[in-house]
């Protein structure tokens, strides 16, 4: 199933997840992945737009 991935970040797969999308609330990036998505984007798990994020 998509957006299991054992607490590592959706998108470099390196860190662990951090931040949570605002909106459908996923925990999907890391610190460094979430500093570069700040200012919102899609989910990695649902594709929902979201323009926050927030630390879990």
């Amino acid at each position: 199933m998509e957006g299991e991935n054992n607490g590592m970040c959706l998108v470099c797969k390196k860190q662990p997840i951090a931040y949570r999308t605002v909106g459908c609330d996923h925990p999907c990036l890391c610190k460094k992945c979430a500093m570069k998505q700040a200012s919102g984007g899609k989910c990695k798990v649902c594709g929902q737009l979201f323009g926050e994020l927030k630390r879990i």
